[in-house]
């Protein structure tokens, strides 16, 4: 039987990260269930001369290590003409100064300051829920505020209340925990760094890069059973290879686990049925922390239609009842398709915020999604979703939908994806500290670390970002290397 000392689970940024600072010095072995290596970091080909990154494209903080990396690398995006100033239009296509939006974001923050005055962790009895109090809490800023007109109050606490649940990647904001929420600390340092043409795809290669031996990566394979041998004091390993379609067992001392937490939701029990202490230790921390779906619609195009300087497009919708017109060949789409028309409705009306690329001269409109609108996106095919997106935005700036087509369009699928099932994590209102610590937690069963669990949902401050995935692959590597040392 095949032995080696690590076993890696998981090819994204934390198994990346921990075989590079393994080194050479230790027998590894990198199993991913996919065919490419960098997990939910994907960049993709969107173009001749394009790549756009389909998951994480921000490098969070300058005071990181994956910001020093980055760095290194020179693909950190740095021009001192990047646009900075927002397109904010409502449904009648009035332009709305961005100035405008800039108080009522500083509003929504001291929002969230104030429940975290208001509710301090140590006394609270019960989780309380995002929704319960910062909306209501905003919108009597906005009220009592001379700026804003009375018919902007509701579009805009909407607006934000969308961009909110984007940001955390949650579900709703009745499920995200307020108090360990506005506890969150963002990796140190200016916060979104954007990164040239190329997004991560350098840093993927680099991190892949310090694999010397290709036999040491196995891609294509799945973990589907670890146990525990406590004669031998090892982990056996049931391994599924997908290509092969056979089964084959291997023996390691320590295994790093860095799928994502909507693999373990899945897969968890299955895969660890035999160790009950090890099931007893996670199961309330995997069930219990949230795991949220963030999609993009990738919208390219051969010509600008939006302002020059423009670094986003934000859609208020000021007439919410209003029922979207679609042309004739979006209709016609629906119906070849037999998808129901009320989805556009809801695409449309969920539609707030279009980032625009600034990393290349090719016009390039990403929109986000979170969400149950994210997975409904999900079901329909790319030009369909790409042309309601379309229709939306030309339809609130006013624009000839046919002067400017659409070359391509790209969207996201993460849910869709079997060994990855979202995004990434945030603490829902069932969760809690002891939740975070106990995902972190190693499993020792002779009293040595054997698994040890790394990736975004554990990180203690920085969860859901590829900065934790990176830091705590690191992390991992290292405790295994003090082990093993330690018996040298």
């Amino acid at each position: 039987m095949e032995s080696t000392q690590v076993i890696i689970v998981g090819g994204g940024v934390a198994g990346l990260a921990a075989a590079k600072n393994l080194g050479t010095g230790i027998k590894y072995v990198l199993i991913e269930a996919q065919n490419y290596l960098g997990g939910r970091i994907l960049t993709v080909d969107a173009a001749p001369d394009l790549f756009i990154d389909m998951g994480a494209q921000y490098v969070l903080g300058n005071k990181s290590a994956l910001y020093n990396v980055c760095n290194e690398l020179g693909i950190l995006f740095r021009d001192d003409d990047t646009p900075d100033d927002a397109v904010v239009v409502t449904t009648e296509g009035k332009i709305i100064n961005s100035e405008l939006m800039d108080k009522a974001a500083d509003f929504w923050e001291r929002s969230i300051d104030e429940a975290a005055d208001k509710f301090d962790s140590r006394k609270a009895r019960k989780p309380i829920s995002f929704a319960e109090f910062v909306p209501r809490r905003f919108e009597r800023r906005l009220v009592s505020s001379s700026l804003f007109s009375q018919n902007l109050i509701e579009p805009i606490t909407n607006y934000f209340i969308k961009l909110e649940t984007t940001d955390a990647n949650c579900s709703s904001l009745y499920d995200l925990n307020l108090i360990e929420y506005s506890n969150y600390e963002n990796p140190p340092g200016a916060y979104e760094n954007e990164l040239k043409n190329g997004g991560y795809r350098p840093f993927i290669n680099y991190l892949k890069s310090f694999i010397h031996n290709d036999e040491q990566i196995c891609l294509n394979c799945e973990v589907t059973r670890v146990r525990f041998l406590a004669e031998e004091r090892k982990l056996l390993v049931e391994i599924n290879d997908l290509q092969k379609q056979q089964t084959k067992t291997m023996l390691c001392d320590h295994m790093i686990w860095t799928t994502s937490l909507g693999y373990l939701k899945d897969h968890f029990r299955r895969i660890f049925t035999e160790e009950k202490d090890l099931i007893q230790q996670k199961q309330n921390a995997i069930a219990n922390i949230g795991f949220g779906l963030l999609n993009k619609v990738v919208l390219i195009y051969t010509n600008k239609f939006w302002r020059e300087n423009a670094d986003s497009i934000k859609l208020l919708h000021t007439r919410k009842h209003q029922i979207f017109e679609m042309s004739d060949m979006l209709r016609q789409q629906l119906h070849d398709e037999r998808i129901d028309p009320n989805v556009v409705q809801e695409i449309a009306h969920e539609l707030s915020y279009c980032g625009v690329l600034p990393s290349t001269n090719i016009p390039v409109l990403i929109c986000w999604f979170a969400g149950p609108i994210a997975l409904i996106i999900e079901n329909l095919n790319e030009q369909i979703v790409g042309q309601i997106c379309h229709e939306t935005i030309c339809s609130y700036l006013k624009v000839d939908q046919n002067s400017y087509p659409l070359v391509r369009t790209l969207k996201s699928g993460w849910h869709s994806n079997k060994y990855i099932r979202g995004s990434y994590s945030y603490q829902s209102i069932h969760s809690n500290k002891q939740d975070e610590h106990e995902l972190r937690t190693s499993y020792a069963p002779d009293g040595v670390q054997r698994i040890l669990f790394a990736g975004e949902a554990t990180h203690e401050q920085h969860y859901g970002t590829a900065n934790a995935a990176f830091e705590t692959g690191i992390e991992a590597a290292k405790k295994v290397l003090s082990i093993v040392n330690s018996r040298q």
